[in-house]
């Protein structure tokens, strides 16, 4: 039975093939002693995949800035997973479909009388450019299905991106030139904070009256970590900042999990 888990950021590791071989067997050892790790990241879930095999990673996972859980049907861990059943995974969506992100974005545009570039305007190629990733990455990164990132205007003030975002019935995440050239439109309901509470609310209801579940959170942003402490009253809540994108940084987090 599951008494702690561990919230994860991908945002800010290094996930090279050199450092997927380090962490592959830190996560074993956490799978043998019974503590889960979910991750939660703002790219989608094609992106993810690939990731998740070279670890082994089996557990649940928060895609698209908190706008989809994910669990595993051949590694479910609940009684009663969230979301319903779509092929290999029990999908819990929180934001829209992908096509309503899409529409909002050009409406927002015409609200802030600025043009909007999402993933979905983009070509391979040019995304490829202006993210910085292979052709293969580039792919993965616009197959979303909940949320549609965009180029952030830099003429446009940061609060009127809020607004219109608001006033059209959706939610948007303005990211900083230092943090990335992407913000994040995604629907009313989706959020780290919403994603995480539904996950750990499955976990708690899987102890016994008395037993209260511990969780750990590791990001290299505090503002994440604020989010999640903030998500849920039923926790043992501890939070771990890590500035070392490499895996020492993560696995010395860890650490006296696996002790």
């Amino acid at each position: 039975m599951t008494e702690q888990i561990i919230l994860t950021a991908l945002e800010g590791m290094s996930l090279s093939v050199v450092d997927c071989a380090q962490l592959r067997p830190v996560l074993a050892q956490l799978r043998t002693k019974g503590v889960p790790v979910i991750a939660f990241t703002e790219r989608d879930r094609a992106e993810l995949e690939p990731i998740r095999q070279q670890l082994d990673w089996v557990d649940p996972f928060i895609t698209e800035s908190g706008s989809g859980i994910f669990t595993p049907v051949n590694h479910n861990p609940f009684e009663l997973a969230p979301g319903e059943r779509e092929g290999d995974y029990y999908v819990q969506a929180l934001g829209c479909p992908y096509v309503q992100a899409r529409a909002g974005l050009r409406v927002m545009a015409n609200m802030i009388a600025h043009p909007l570039k999402g993933f979905g305007d983009f070509t391979v190629e040019q995304l490829q450019r202006a993210a910085g990733l292979s052709k293969e990455a580039a792919h993965q990164a616009k197959a979303r299905e909940f949320s549609e990132p965009f180029m952030t205007p830099q003429a446009v003030a940061a609060d009127v991106i809020l607004q219109s975002a608001q006033e059209i019935g959706f939610r948007v995440i303005v990211r900083s030139p230092e943090e990335s050239r992407f913000s994040e439109l995604l629907g009313a309901g989706a959020g780290l904070g919403s994603a995480a509470a539904q996950v750990i609310a499955a976990y708690q209801s899987q102890l016994p009256p008395g037993k209260t579940l511990k969780v750990l959170g590791i990001s290299n942003q505090a503002e994440a970590l604020t989010a999640l402490a903030e998500c849920h009253d039923s926790m043992v809540w501890t939070g771990t900042v890590v500035s070392d994108p490499s895996p020492s940084g993560w696995i010395s987090a860890v650490q006296p999990l696996l002790q």
